[in-house]
Formats: structure tokens, sequence, C-alpha cells
């Protein structure tokens, strides 16, 4: 018998209770969550590492959004539906599972958990679920969707949903059914998973392993091969970092397997990134505002080229536009080709305008690059023009052949770069970049100058990376906590040079999922708030003549917890009533995935909106403002 998917349910639900731990005193000193992950591991190590458990079956439960290969294509509308059929409800308690999305009945799965307690299922022994047995259904279920990974797609023949999760529901007790709704959903909220921690309680390498290569399957395979499976999993700190310098000269790229990208921190203002660079010399570059890929090619195969995306899934046949324009940049079948069999390159995925002679906005990129053969998102966009294109622009260099490049220093690799890649003028180029030593008294001045520069570019920001640094700080210690991590330097990011405007807020909704993240906000009627902009002339009146174009909808993710506060204490008294105090607009709609407003406010909030710049996000007939894509505050102001 394999890991029974109760234990996993344990840890998950002791996290859960830790969150209200977390907000007395004693946690601000003590994190419950590590005395929780190592109890957990002590007690189930021996079962764990045993042979009779799938290691990849167990990290995929716990970690559901590292597959990013599988895509399930079932959110809360449909997966309600397949659960009432799977567990046969009867028409009074698939009323109450429907009421899922209701203030006070929580997510799908914690509904999921009360409607079930009403008939609980007592199951022991062999009749447990085992996470292999959730393993391979959901690899069924995802086979099913044309958006998972190729690998995925041709690994099972058809299956009906119904038939592949009926025999895991009806088995499961009502607190492991929630928990395997949220898998399937890949989203566990209200748990936050101490990620590092758990991985490192696996085994003392994982951490590092997925900073190198970005694939559970991977990694698992590396622990497996000889001497490393030789290495406790969970050896003393000492012992844990002589085992570690064992280990890095086994440390190799494999094409065909992602390499885990550079870590990113933000740098609020220019004095906060001086103090952050710390006195070390630095690569500034230009940050482009595209699709990050990374390439691999293997000049052993006919089809020798693959592409994957920053979440790490396989979209070589999506991004089939770049073939040819990396052939020739890179000179694949030419004698002067710089490489004789592999090599690894990050680039960035841009739209170019021979008309213009320069880089077009993102939303272009929505007609060029499809997702699994569709192109989502263009219903109000205008065909591309014919002088448009796909773009790139080179920046790293990972693997030439059999020199690994990822510890060697910036500079190192971009001197690589610069011979491998032969730019092509309207076609690719290599990131600009310029160097500041930050040591000298004048790199403030610099800094300043090269902000400056974007800004009037209309760049989306500056990307600093250590020129005397490795790719990924494996098994290196540095004084500088921010040695091998780059740094992220945004125009929206420093106080005064984000664009703004003002919009109104119109409505609002409440969302369950957004909810359970915002418990420290008492009396929360609404979570999502619609952003409107008045058509016309932009005049206001008294009449039903006004009418706001719905562009957006703001939410946790770009409202400080102190502004959703006040909207909702404020919004109490503006809320419309229909049959004595209608709203004195009117609206438009044109998204065809706009939630559902809820509720219409009187008198709309006037809100001052802070991002990069303006941007048409798919589907969108309107441009609105990138705050979606970035965490700016919506203040209001009437």
């Amino acid at each position: 018998m394999g890991f029974k998917f109760s234990y996993v349910c344990d840890l998950l639900s002791n996290l859960d209770r830790n969150r209200i731990a977390k907000a007395a005193s004693e946690a601000k000193t003590r994190d419950p969550d590590v005395a929780t992950v190592i109890k957990w591991f002590d007690h189930h190590e021996r079962k764990i590492h045993s042979t009779e458990t799938d290691s990849l079956a167990l990290l995929s439960c716990l970690f559901p959004e590292r597959r990013p290969e599988r895509v399930f294509s079932l959110r809360e509308p449909s997966l309600v539906k397949v659960i009432g059929r799977c567990l046969l409800l009867g028409a009074s308690r698939k009323r109450e599972l429907d009421r899922w999305g209701e203030k006070g009945w929580g997510d799908l799965g914690q509904c999921l958990e009360y409607v079930m307690q009403q008939a609980e299922n007592h199951l022991e022994g062999q009749d447990e679920v085992t996470v292999e047995e959730i393993d391979l259904a959901l690899a069924k279920v995802a086979s099913r969707s044309r958006f998972s990974g190729p690998t995925v797609r041709y690994q099972h023949s058809a299956v009906d949903v119904d038939d592949t999760l009926s025999p895991i529901f009806r088995r499961l007790s009502s607190r492991d059914a929630k928990w395997f709704t949220r898998l399937i959903l890949k989203d566990f909220n209200p748990v936050i998973i101490p990620g590092q921690l758990i991985l490192r309680n696996f085994h003392f390498l994982l951490p590092k392993l997925l900073l190198f290569q970005n694939s559970l399957e991977g990694a698992l395979k590396f622990l497996a091969q000889e001497p490393i499976s030789e290495f406790p999993p969970r050896p003393e700190a000492q012992y844990a970092n002589l085992l570690g310098r064992v280990a890095l000269p086994l440390l190799k790229p494999k094409v065909g397997v992602k390499v885990g990208r550079a870590d990113f921190y933000k740098a609020r203002s220019l004095k906060h990134c001086c103090q952050m660079v710390g006195g070390r010399v630095m690569s500034v570059e230009r940050k482009y505002d595209g699709e990050y890929c990374q390439i691999h090619i293997d000049l052993s195969k006919a089809d020798c080229i693959q592409i994957f995306s920053k979440s790490g899934k396989d979209s070589t046949v999506d991004k089939r536009g770049v073939h040819d324009t990396l052939k020739e940049s890179l000179r694949i079948g030419r004698s002067d080709c710089r490489f004789s069999n592999q090599c690894i390159v990050e680039c960035e995925i841009l739209v170019w305008s021979d008309h213009s002679s320069k880089i077009l906005p993102f939303h272009k990129l929505r007609n060029h690059i499809s997702r699994s053969g569709s192109f989502i998102g263009i219903e109000n966009d205008s065909p591309p023009d014919p002088f448009e294109h796909l773009y790139l622009a080179f920046f790293d260099v990972l693997m030439v052949d059999g020199n690994v490049c990822l510890s060697k220093p910036y500079r190192e690799r971009r001197q690589i770069l610069l011979d491998i890649v032969q730019p092509i003028e309207g076609r690719s180029e290599l990131a600009y970049q310029q160097t500041i030593n930050f040591s000298f008294p004048e790199s403030y001045e610099l800094l300043k100058d090269a902000v400056a520069l974007g800004a009037a570019q209309r760049w989306e920001g500056l990307v600093l990376k250590g020129s005397d640094e490795p790719y990924l700080p494996l098994f290196q210690e540095s004084a500088n906590i921010n040695f091998g991590h780059w740094i992220k330097l945004k125009k929206e990011y420093i106080p005064g040079l984000g664009d703004s405007a003002d919009f109104a807020l119109i409505g609002a909704r409440y969302d369950p999922q957004d909810a359970v993240q915002c418990q420290n906000i008492k009396d929360l009627s609404w979570t999502s708030f619609f952003v409107g902009c008045l058509e016309g002339d932009g005049h206001i009146s008294n009449t039903k003549s006004n009418r706001y174009r719905i562009t957006d909808v703001l939410n946790r993710h770009n409202v400080s917890p102190t502004i959703m506060r006040t909207l909702n204490q404020l919004g109490q008294f503006r809320v419309c009533d229909n049959s004595s105090s209608p709203c004195s607009f009117s609206i438009k709609v044109d998204q065809p995935h706009m939630p559902e407003i809820e509720v219409f406010f009187r008198t709309p909030f006037v809100v001052e909106l802070v991002g990069s710049g303006f941007e048409r996000p798919a589907g969108r007939a309107a441009k609105t403002k990138l705050y979606q894509r970035r965490e700016n505050k919506g203040k209001p102001r009437g």
C-alpha cells in the first residue's frame, strides 16, 4: 500500500490551525509551522522514503502548482457539478453545495466539508485513498485537456471525469474531500504552504535542486542516482553543507528539463536599490515587457528546438512563430554556428513593427502566440498588421555544449552570449545593458540617469544583475544577503514615477476565495470592486445618461487592507436600492469573462490608480491601468 492521502491532510489541517496561533503574541518570535512540519516528517519519515511510496505523487499532492504541465480545466462552477454527480447528492444537499459562493459558506472545499459531514464516510485500512491513486486519477483528468503539456496529453486514452474521480470522492472523509477539492483547484487557500521548509525536510538538497531545475520529476531522478541516493535526507546542518559541496559538481543542466530562474528582489526607490546593491558591480539592463522563455537546443534531434514558458510548461508548438528567428540568430545549420550539439539560452518574446521600427505593447502578443492552438482574449482586438511579427531579446546563456555556464559570473556569460547570438535587425537583439560600479560615489547619479532614460523610452523598468555573480548561488555563501539575486527597478515601484489616473468604483461583489485571505477585516461585505470609466465628454450629471464602461476589477492583490476596510465601511451608505433610490447611471460591459456585479454604488467612489502606463487586457476593448500585473493601491477620495 502507498502513502495515505489522509496523512497529507493531517499536515494541511494542522497548518490551517496554525493560522490562528500565528495571530497570537508568541507566534511573533516562534513560527508554529516549523514545529508542525518537523513533527510530521519525524512521524512519517520511514513511510515517506519507503519503496512503496511514490515520491513524485506525494510531492505533487503537496505542491500541485509545481506540475504546470497538468491542466484539469476544472474551476469551481464546473467542479461543483462533478462533485455532486460523484457523491450522488440529493436535491437538498446539492442546493447547499451550490451555496459555496455565498457569504458565510466559505470556498467550495469548505462548503463540501459541511455537506459531507451530514453523512460522514468512515473508512479504515485498505479502503483508504493513497496519494498514488490520486496522482494517477489527476494525470488521467489532465490528459483530457488540450491545455496540458504534450507529454501529459499522450499518457492516457480519453477518460470520463466522473468515472475517474467518483471512486476517490466516495472514499474520502469530509475533511479530506475538502483538501482534495482544493488540490484539484491547485489552491490550498487559506493555508499558506511553507514550501521551502517542507522541501528541505523531504530532502535537504531538494530546495537547491528545484532552483537548478524547475521540475519535481527531474529533481527526484537526480536524488535517485549514485552517490546522492546514499545521502541521508535530513542530516545535521554542518554535515548537510559538506554533502552539498559534494553534490555541486554533479549538477548539470539537462536539455529538455527547464532550469529554475534566478530570484528577483524589488527595489522601492533609488536609495533602496543602492542599499540592496551594497557596493557591487552591477549590469543594469532594460526590462522588456514581453513573454519570458527558455530555449533548449539539441542538434542531434530533427526537431531541435524546445521552448519552455515562465511556468515551466512546454510551449514549443505555440511559439513556432519564433523558430526561424531562433535558427537564424543562433546560426543553426551554418558552418559558423558557435556550438556543435546543445545549448540553453534565455530571452524575451516581443512584437516588433517594421512600420514604426519599434517594439509594440505587450497586448500585441495575443495575436501572435496561441495557447494550445487557440488565440485567447482577442475578441476585441484588431487583426495583426502585416508589418507586425515576433521579436527576440536574448539576455542570458546557461549552457553551451559541455560548458555549464550557471556557475560562471554574469560578465562571462554575457560574453559567451555575445559570441553565440547574431542579432538580426528587426528580428532579434541582445538585451540593452550598461555596467555601474556602485562602490563609486557617482553610482547613484548614474542609476538615476538610467532610470530617466528608461522612463523617457517608455521601458517597463530596469533589471540589475551582479556582474561577478553566478546564475544561481547554489551552496555559496556571501556576506551580502542579496548575493545572486537580481533586482527589479520599475517606475511604478518608485513614488512619484508611476502613471496615475482617476477612475470610478461603481460596484462590488463578494468572492469567497478572496474573503479567506481578508479575515483580518471585520464586517467584510465585498472583496472585489469594479472600475468604471465615464463615457462621452466626461461631464457628470445626475441623470440616467451617465454611462460607465467597466474596465477592470480591483481585489486584495491591488487594494491595501486599510483601503479595503474603508470601501466596505463607506460603501454600506452608497448601495443602490432599485426600489426606492435607483442608480443614476447605466453601465456597459464588453468583457466576456467579467464577473457579475452584485451591488452598485449610488454615488461611485473616485479613486486614483497608479501603475505603469495603460494596457489592454485579454478580451477587452478598452485600455486600463497595469495594476492587474502590479500591486498598486487605489485611494478613495469621494
